[in-house]
């Protein structure tokens, strides 16, 4: 069996689960792991050696664990380093899997672009987790399948924070990306998976945010309301909320011509079933339909990672490398799932005008 030796550059809370996801996969040895924070580098040391992988180099530098003999590297660092990291890993002749947020500026966007053109027998993959939904699975199948005909219009929601009592100052550096970035330009857990399902991309995008906050801790806007014109002519609203009573969820929602879906918005996402109205059905366009499937398809074992999605992720950008195959989540998919949000941010603080989505291509 082929195997892939795989090295991981960031490794706090996100990129130590992602190691650890590596490590258990059969056709990957892990072999080097880095990390600028020493309590980083140790903590994962001693997690990855509790279940036994004990042959790993533990490097501080970037650029020492890209001299050595790795295939591919996990980018799992702060988000505002993972675009400079990625063009550093392609230099050095990495395969790479990058974490969200893949860019974060129009710049950027032609960075990533320019510097995967310039390595094209090497894979590039944006670590967008949620496309691997069991839900997000079944919906794209049955818009293959035409149960929905076409979809006119689309939406979904992101909500994430803890109870307001327990904010502090000190939950993340004064200069961490996350006290400041605004909300709506962490889009792609959520306009990736409809974008992905529909076969569409973004041509032109309005927003509003607002301007009260939850937390008073965080500079950046907490709460963005998307408009997307697609190039198929739908819409798509997203919300991003970062900081109301409640703890994590994403709803999503479909509209089509001979078909409507949605997920249950009443039970929690790990439990939440889809509900679907189908004009092949009769009587369902007044009784919704169950479609029992949540985050994993019934009888899926209990794998961690937001449902399992990351270690079928994980699987993916594997597979593409062994079998020199198409990176399932490639560098225009990537750009195309997030420049909306990073316009989309652009466009509220013009107050609301609509603004095109360039085409990096």
């Amino acid at each position: 069996m082929k195997q892939l030796k795989v090295g991981v550059i960031g490794v706090s809370e996100r990129g130590r689960t992602l190691a650890s996801l590596f490590a258990e996969q059969d056709n990957v040895i892990l072999s080097a792991i880095c990390d600028s924070n020493p309590e980083h580098l140790e903590l994962t040391k001693k997690t990855l050696e509790e279940k036994g992988f004990r042959e790993i180099q533990y490097f501080e530098k970037a650029e020492e664990l890209l001299q050595t003999d790795v295939d591919a590297v996990c980018i799992a660092t702060y988000g505002v380093y993972h675009v400079p990291l990625v063009v550093e890993s392609m230099e050095a002749g990495k395969h790479v899997l990058s974490e969200i947020p893949a860019i974060n500026s129009l710049q950027e966007a032609k960075m990533l672009k320019a510097i995967t053109q310039k390595h094209p027998n090497l894979k590039y993959m944006a670590a967008e987790n949620c496309c691997y939904w069991a839900f997000v699975q079944a919906w794209k199948t049955m818009y293959e399948n035409g149960k929905f005909g076409q979809i006119v219009y689309a939406e979904s929601e992101y909500l994430h924070a803890k109870d307001f009592r327990e904010f502090k100052k000190d939950d993340y550096p004064e200069d961490h990306w996350r006290r400041y970035n605004p909300a709506i330009k962490y889009i792609t857990h959520n306009l990736g998976p409809l974008l992905y399902i529909m076969e569409d991309k973004c041509v032109s995008v309005t927003c509003l945010e607002s301007d009260l906050v939850y937390n008073p801790y965080k500079r950046g806007s907490q709460t963005g309301v998307a408009l997307i014109k697609t190039k198929k002519g739908a819409m798509i609203r997203i919300l991003i909320c970062f900081g109301a009573y409640v703890g994590f969820d994403h709803n999503f929602r479909l509209l089509g011509t001979k078909g409507t879906i949605e997920t249950d918005m009443v039970k929690s996402l790990y439990d939440a079933h889809s509900w679907a109205r189908f004009s092949d059905i009769p009587g369902s366009i007044d009784d919704k339909v169950d479609i029992p499937v949540s985050v994993k398809f019934p009888g899926e074992s209990n794998i961690s990672g937001h449902g399992g999605a990351d270690s079928k992720m994980i699987a993916a950008f594997v597979k593409c490398i062994l079998e020199d195959t198409k990176s399932p989540i490639d560098v225009d998919f990537a750009i195309q799932m997030s420049l909306p949000g990073i316009l989309a941010h652009e466009s509220a603080e013009k107050g609301g005008i609509t603004i095109e989505i360039p085409d990096i291509n």
